[in-house]
Formats: C-alpha cells, structure tokens, sequence
C-alpha cells in the first residue's frame, strides 16, 4: 500500500511504500469496517494536516470488502452509508494515524514529524488564532522582475484600466473525482484547471526556490499574477505557513458574491475558515480569518482573466 500524508495545500504531499509487514497490520485494523474515501472529506476539513490517504498499488493488495483507495485520520467524514462495517471511532482514527506517521520516518523530515505530533493540540486551542499566539511577523512583499529580465515576461500589450472580474462560486466543477485530487489552492485561485498540482512559476520557467511571500510571490509575478491591477482581473491572495516543520503556501480567490473561495489542495473547495465561518470579505478576510498553521499573510493580488498555470 502507499500512504500519502494530506497535509499541504499548495506543494505536494509526500507519498511513501509501506512494509509488507506494516501492510498486514494496517489491514488487520481496517478490514471489515467502514472506510472513507479519499473524496469523503468533511466540508470543513482543516487548511492543515488533514489525516492520510492510503492507495493500493495492485488490483490484489486489498482484501474483499475493503477499498483500493481509502482515508483515515483527521478530517474524515462517516464512510458511505450503504456500508455493512463499523465506522472507526475518533480514537481508531488517531490510533491508525499515529501508526501510519511511523511507517514514514524515512521519507518525513524530523521537524515536520514534529509538528505532525503537536498539531493536534494546537487544534484544540482555536481562540490562540485570534489571541495570536501562532501569529509570525509580516515578511517583505516580493519584488517585482529586475528591468533587466523583464524581457522575459509575458507582458501586457498595452496597459489598461482595472477591470474587477471576479466569478460566481462554483465549488461543483472542482469537486469531482477527476478534478479534486489534481488541483490545488493555486488551480483554484487562478481559476485555470491544469490537472498538475500548479506551482507558482512552473509555466513561465521560473519556479519558486524557497517558500516564503517574496519567492512565491516572485514566482507567481512571472505567470502574470501580479500585486498591480491592467485589464480584466480576478481578487486573489497569500498566505504562508512558515515552520518551523511545516512549511507551505496556499492562495484563496473572491468571488463575484463578495466572500472569499479557496481550495486546501487536493480537498474540497470551500468558502469557510478553519472553523467554519464563511469568508465573507467584509468582517472575515484572508488576511484575519482562521488559517491554521499559514500564519503569514503576504498581501492581496491580481489574477488576469484567463492565465494559465502548470
């Protein structure tokens, strides 16, 4: 079985083979229960670790009765309803998670195992957000291109008067098998389906080489998504989780309604923070709603209509 760690939003999780010995184990405690699957997700899953996702490699991995691709740990819903088996309790989930961490000692870096491990009492602790307790000090904003490269870049034309063109939620066409799991916040905020997990700068040639708001913003200031406005243009914005051990980006983008839409990689996309409360673009922003670990805000910026990402 290979077991993915649900954990990033914008980079890729990290994915490793378990033992065969590990591979008996795991399905000792799984076989005969009810499982989720690897789209059942609460609607409020946490922008955070989310729990595992564990594949099957063969057609002969798995015993009858249990999926070739399933979900355990936090963030996971009550499996189907048409299922003869017991749902894994709260503790049977933690249990299996904290097993599955184990098995990935070799692949995971120790800083990240070690906020894998205190993630979860922070999660109890949701009044620290607003209290700031998790709260990192604003990094620079990202400098534009050097004059020199800017020949490079993809460049407007002519510029032209700001157009605000922000589009209607529509949760339902990122939502679905053959979309979900292959786009992530930045597909999203972007609005452009790749199928490719986007990174910032990958389609122009010039990837982000640290995660931080100058480098990734850098990056995404080369695929056209800029912090000045020409032309028609889509609401987007950045947050940063900085680390220590968990490090990523995640983008969120507004929509034509006022609230604010995002997608925490290859889970659903929502309107909510991680408690719930839809983003409403007035009281509740990118930049002072609960996002868990992305405790960086780096700024708001414009999406061309119709740029693409890879």
């Amino acid at each position: 079985m290979i077991v993915t760690l649900d954990a990033f939003s914008g980079r890729p999780n990290p994915s490793w083979r378990i033992s065969d010995k590990d591979n008996a184990r795991l399905l000792e405690r799984v076989s005969g229960r009810a499982l989720a699957s690897a789209m059942e997700t609460e609607v409020n899953v946490p922008l955070g670790p989310r729990g595992f996702i564990i594949s099957a490699v063969s057609d002969d991995d798995v015993p009858e009765g249990v999926p070739q691709t399933f979900r355990v740990g936090s963030g996971v819903q009550k499996a189907a309803a048409e299922s003869r088996g017991a749902v894994l309790s709260a503790s049977e989930n933690d249990e299996i998670a904290k097993f599955l961490l184990n098995t990935g000692r070799h692949v995971l870096e120790e800083d990240l195992m070690a906020f894998l491990a205190s993630w979860g009492q922070k999660q109890a602790q949701p009044q620290a957000f607003e209290q700031g307790v998790f709260a990192e000090p604003a990094e620079p904003a990202p400098e534009e291109p050097a004059a020199e490269e800017a020949s490079d870049m993809k460049s407007a034309v002519a510029a032209a008067a700001c157009i605000i063109a922000n589009t209607a939620y529509n949760p339902g066409f990122w939502n679905v098998p053959a979309v979900q799991p292959h786009s992530n916040c930045y597909n999203y905020a972007m609005n452009y389906r790749s199928d490719t997990f986007a990174q910032p700068g990958r389609i122009s040639g010039h990837m982000y080489t640290a995660i931080n708001c100058a480098n990734v913003g850098t990056a995404a200031n080369w695929d056209g998504c800029l912090t000045t406005c020409s032309g028609s243009n889509k609401n987007v914005a950045l947050v940063i989780a900085p680390g220590p051990g968990f490090v990523d980006y995640h983008w969120y983008r507004r929509q034509k309604e006022g609230f604010w839409g995002h997608k925490p990689g290859g889970t659903a996309a929502r309107n909510t923070d991680n408690r719930g409360r839809v983003i409403n673009g007035t009281t509740l922003t990118p930049a002072n709603c609960d996002r868990g670990p992305y405790t960086i805000f780096c700024g708001y910026r414009y999406s061309p209509t119709g740029m693409r990402v890879r």
